[in-house]
C-alpha cells in the first residue's frame, strides 16, 4: 500500500494530483484483475487508457449493490488463496453481499480507522470500550479494533451485550472512550443510575458513534445527537462507513463534516440522473475506493443522501468532507404530498417519554401511494399516550402515520428478525419506489 499519511494537510492541488494517479491505477487494476469490470468496460468499448484524469471520471460506469448481488464473485480481483478475510453487508436492502479482503486490504482498513480515530484525539494510553460486534462478518468491528491498536490504544471488545454487563465493565476497567451506535448510548443513558452507575460520571472522554446520524444538515445536533451531547458535551464524534467500499469518514473536533482520506477514496455527489453535483448540493454519495486488492469498486453508488464540502476545514485539513447522512435514496417517502425520509420520523420519537423502541413500515396502499405504519414499543397503551404521540409526529415530522402500540419485547423481536446484525428500524414493503 502506498503511504500518503500527510495528504490531509497538503493543498487541494496536490491532493488532486495524488488522486488522479490512484484513480488511473485503480481502473487499470480492476480491468486487469476483475472479470466483472473487464466485461463491463469491454461492453462499453472503454479502455483504462481512455481515463487520463479525474475529469474523465464521467466516462466510467456506476456500480451499485445490485450489480454485486447479481454476480458477487465476479468482483474478486485476487486468487481465493490470497483472501485474508471475508465480511458481508447486513442485507437490510436485499440479499447480503460478501466482500473479500487481502492482507494488504486489512492493513489499509487499519490505516483508515487509525487516521479517523486520530482526528478525535485518540492517543497511546487510551482505553476504548468497543460496544459493537467484532464477529458475524461485521467489517466495522475489526476495523475499529485494528485502527485503535495501530494508534497504540487499548481495546475492550465487549460487543452488544446487556446494559448491566457494559456498566460493570466500564466501572471496573475505566475506559476513556466508547465506540457504539447512538441509539445504544441513548438506551444506556435511560438506564443510567441503575446499581449506582451513572454513565456520564464514569470518566468517559470520547464517544465515537457509528451507524446512525447525530447531525442535521446544518451540523447542529439532531434529537438523537442532542440527547447524547446534552449528557456528555462535545466529546461525541459522528462517523460514516460502508462495507463495500472498505472505507469510513469521521468528524474532527470542529464537528463540521466527516473527513475523507484522499489516498483511500474519491468522493462524488450525483443527482438522480447521475450528473455530478457541486459543493453543498444534496444528492447520492458515490465512492471510488483506492488501493483495494480484493474487490475494487469504481463509482459505487452508496444509496446514501448527503452533500460534500471541498474547502479546507478549520482543523487545517484539505480533504473533502461529506455532510451528515440525510437518508437512504430508496427509503424516500411521499405521504399525502409530504416528502420525507424515515429518519425524520425517528428524530420525532427521540426523547418522547414512554417510547422504548419502534419500527417503521412503509407499504403501497390501494390508492397506489405510500402509507406508513409506526409500531411503537411502550408500556403505556392508552388514549392519552397515543394522542400525544400523534401530536408530536404531526408537529415534528409533518405526517400522522398509522400507529400501533405493542409490547417492547415484540418490537425487539421484529428489529432483529432473521438474525439481523443491526436493528431494522425501517421495513419497506412498497412495490413501487419513488425517485
Amino acid at each position: 500500500m502506498k503511504n500518503f499519511d500527510s495528504t490531509d494537510m497538503i493543498s487541494g492541488g496536490a491532493i488532486k494530483s495524488i488522486q488522479e494517479e490512484l484513480l488511473i491505477e485503480t481502473i487499470r487494476y480492476a480491468y486487469d484483475n476483475s472479470s466483472y469490470y473487464r466485461r463491463r468496460f469491454d461492453s462499453l468499448g472503454l479502455l483504462p487508457s481512455h481515463i487520463k484524469g479525474i475529469e474523465d471520471i464521467q466516462k466510467l460506469p456506476f456500480t451499485n449493490k445490485e450489480n454485486i448481488q447479481e454476480d458477487n464473485w465476479a468482483f474478486l480481483a485476487i486468487t481465493r488463496q490470497n483472501i485474508a478475510e471475508i465480511v458481508s453487508t447486513t442485507g437490510t436492502t436485499g440479499d447480503p453481499v460478501f466482500i473479500a479482503l487481502s492482507h494488504n486490504d486489512l492493513e489499509r482498513l487499519a490505516c483508515n480507522e487509525g487516521r479517523s480515530f486520530s482526528y478525535t484525539g485518540v492517543k497511546r494510553g487510551d482505553i476504548f470500550h468497543i460496544a459493537v460486534t467484532c464477529d458475524n462478518l461485521f467489517i466495522a468491528g475489526i476495523a475499529y479494533y485494528r485502527g485503535l491498536i495501530k494508534l497504540g490504544a487499548s481495546v475492550v471488545r465487549i460487543g452488544p451485550q446487556n446494559i448491566i454487563r457494559h456498566f460493570d465493565l466500564i466501572k471496573e476497567l475505566k475506559p476513556t472512550g466508547i465506540v457504539a451506535v447512538p441509539s445504544f448510548i441513548a438506551q444506556k443513558l435511560c438506564r443510567s443510575g441503575e446499581n449506582g452507575a451513572y454513565l456520564k460520571d464514569l470518566g468517559i472522554e470520547k464517544i465515537v458513534l457509528i451507524g446512525e446520524s447525530i447531525r442535521n444538515a446544518d451540523f447542529s445536533a439532531n434529537p438523537l445527537g442532542s440527547l447524547i451531547e446534552d449528557a456528555f458535551g462535545k466529546m461525541c464524534y459522528s462517523t460514516y462507513g460502508i462495507t463495500e467500499g472498505q472505507v469510513s469518514f469521521c468528524e474532527c473536533e470542529f464537528h463540521h463534516g466527516l473527513h475523507s482520506h484522499p489516498d483511500l477514496v474519491l468522493v462524488e455527489i450525483v443527482d438522480a440522473n447521475g450528473n455530478t453535483l457541486s459543493d453543498g448540493e444534496v444528492g447520492e454519495l458515490v465512492l471510488t475506493p483506492f488501493q483495494i486488492e480484493g474487490m475494487p469498486l469504481i463509482r459505487y453508488k452508496t444509496g446514501d443522501i448527503t452533500f460534500k464540502i471541498s474547502k479546507p476545514c478549520l482543523c487545517g485539513r484539505s480533504s473533502v468532507l461529506i455532510g451528515p447522512i440525510l437518508g437512504r435514496k430508496h427509503h424516500k417517502l411521499k405521504v399525502r404530498g409530504v416528502t420525507l425520509y424515515p429518519q425524520t420520523i425517528e428524530n420525532a420519537l427521540i426523547g418522547v417519554k414512554g417510547v422504548v423502541n419502534y419500527q417503521i413500515e412503509a407499504y403501497t396502499g390501494d390508492d397506489q401511494t405510500d402509507h406508513i405504519v409506526l409500531r411503537v414499543g411502550s408500556y403505556y397503551n392508552n388514549g392519552d399516550f397515543l394522542t400525544s404521540l400523534n401530536d408530536m409526529l404531526r408537529a415534528k415530522a409533518r405526517v400522522t402515520p398509522e400507529v400501533e402500540i405493542i409490547h417492547p419485547m415484540e418490537i425487539e423481536k421484529r428489529l432483529f428478525e432473521g438474525g439481523s446484525r443491526k436493528a431494522i428500524t425501517f421495513k419497506d414493503r412498497r412495490f413501487k419506489l419513488y425517485e
